[in-house]
């Protein structure tokens, strides 16, 4: 089933019922599909057909849930770019997936002029809005005949590509199916109890799979959506007080950002019933905080993009019953229903409580492979498994404990940033021998990058400088956020650069190596 044919069901079902809040008010299902099919037609206009790639580098907003649900119905595959990366960066994106078109945020030109000047693209605006620089999404809607047919799909075809950063330094693009992504939601929406009453906002990043993840779930639910462009503890707050938001996900640096907040008590938050956090670790003093201050439901999702998404999950009544068992708040929760998986040794067979192996899975929801990387495709998926590279253990009662990780991969405020990256914009200034990265622990980010640097003989240079360098090559949140000058890195008997080491004297006080 082409997974954008949900919307079809919603506007008959639900034609007039609230399903987009916008600046003017709601808009409901059958207008949703009204424009939706309207973009579709859009799209054709401009040559998109089955198989193109349109990547979407935007805020959160209605036109990126619009921009979805229009490719999914055309056949073709959406690549949302993170907002956050260098010029350099999404212009390697941009080329690895051959991009035939892009629709940027107005906000967004000036970036989108430095990656990729001459690439076609369709800004996210209006004329109202007073912006240059390309097509205008709403004069293409205008103009526009209505496309209502969609286009047929089989298991395997794919809905998008969604980059994730790679071990090599290069980012691979993961290619999830529009089975696996409805199979997701099947498996989901019953675990977060979403139903047609629900208003769910968009506060996450939309371009990260957490939240796209989470709008197929709440499309097939028929979950009302509302959205918050800028991110901010206290626009949350008004947010789900203006909207009356039932239900919203946030990465748990987010979470902290809000039981912190002193506006919690100004807001009528009455309607809130479950914060879905997930992305990297949370603190046990963050999920304290929460369970005391906020009125709803914890629900936590631990999974990655090559699983689409979710892998385990612990309900709110599970979070309340771990409230006077400290242990059970540093587990993920279970396996979510739907999805084969278990903490395997090398040969994928099911190790006993207590002990430690691999997370691995199989089923509908593992993703089709990388964007034009076999070799890596064959490494991740072995036998039909899904090696994930996280280290864990399950307890007598199922629940799961992530304790490492296999790949040298930090989770920086719900961001993945893989060291390698950051070592090879390090290595790439001239006064640089050699660099190690690392994570380490920090209360607010969960982990935060770590270098440690060798300087060349003779060479000079301070944290700062290294730290601007990195600035011009790579997004925001993989600059390290210090820098140790060290006269040599320790390494094995063969050489290689021992991480551990370098983590230890960070971690040694810690009850797990990852947050």
């Amino acid at each position: 089933m082409n997974a954008g044919a949900l919307l079809d069901r919603l506007a008959a079902e639900r034609h007039d019922a609230p399903a987009i809040a916008t600046e003017g008010g709601w808009r409901g299902w059958g207008e949703l599909r009204d424009r939706v099919c309207r973009l579709v037609g859009g799209f054709r206009d401009v040559g998109v057909g089955p198989g193109d790639r349109v990547a979407v580098l935007a805020a959160n907003e209605p036109r990126y849930l619009e921009t979805y649900l229009a490719l999914a119905r055309l056949g073709a595959l959406v690549v949302p770019l993170n907002t956050r990366l260098s010029p350099a960066e999404l212009e390697f994106q941009l080329r690895d997936a051959e991009a035939a078109l892009w629709l940027v945020g107005p906000a967004l030109l000036g970036l989108a002029e430095q990656a990729a000047p001459a690439l076609r693209r369709i800004i996210m605006a209006g004329p109202s809005d007073g912006v240059r620089g390309g097509a205008l999404y709403e004069e293409l809607l205008a103009s526009a005949h209505s496309v209502t047919e969609v286009v047929p799909v089989g298991a395997d075809d794919v809905l998008g590509i969604f980059y994730t950063g790679g071990t090599t330094g290069l980012p691979k693009g993961v290619m999830l199916t529009h089975a696996g992504m409805l199979a997701n939601a099947a498996n989901m929406a019953p675990a977060l109890g979403y139903g047609p009453g629900d208003v769910h906002l968009h506060a996450a990043p939309m371009f990260h799979l957490a939240d796209l993840g989470t709008t197929w779930t709440a499309l097939l639910a028929g979950v009302a959506h509302a959205f918050l462009p800028q991110w901010s503890p206290e626009g949350l707050l008004a947010a789900v007080e203006r909207h009356r938001v039932t239900a919203t996900l946030l990465a748990p640096v987010m979470v902290t950002a809000v039981v912190r907040c002193e506006d919690i008590a100004r807001h009528d938050l009455g309607s809130w019933r479950l914060l879905h956090y997930g992305g990297s670790p949370i603190t046990e003093d963050t999920l304290h905080r929460a369970l005391r201050l906020l009125p709803c439901g914890l629900f936590q999702g631990y999974g990655q993009t090559e699983a689409t998404q979710s892998i385990c999950i612990m309900t709110p009544e599970e979070h309340r019953s771990a409230s006077s068992r400290p242990e059970r708040l540093r587990a993920c929760g279970r396996f979510v229903p739907g999805v084969e998986a278990r903490v395997a040794d090398a040969d994928h067979r099911a190790l006993r409580p207590g002990e430690t192996g691999e997370v691995i899975l199989r089923g509908p929801t593992v993703m089709k492979g990388y964007w034009k990387r076999p070799a890596e495709t064959a490494a991740a998926l072995r036998d039909g498994w899904l090696h994930t590279g996280d280290l864990g253990t399950v307890d007598d009662e199922g629940f799961v404990y992530i304790l490492d990780r296999k790949k040298d991969m930090i989770i920086s405020g719900g961001e993945n940033v893989y060291s390698v990256e950051v070592e090879n914009a390090l290595a790439s200034h001239p006064a640089v021998l050699e660099a190690a990265v690392i994570g380490i622990p920090d209360d607010v980010w969960g982990e935060r990058v770590h270098a440690v640097v060798v300087l060349a003989p003779g060479a000079s240079a301070t944290p700062e400088e290294l730290q601007r360098h990195c600035r011009r090559l790579i997004g925001g949140y993989k600059i390290p956020r210090s820098v140790e000058l060290r006269d040599a890195l320790p390494r094995t008997s063969t050489g290689k650069i021992q991480k551990a080491v370098l983590r230890e004297p960070h971690w040694r006080s810690q009850a797990r190596l990852v947050h």
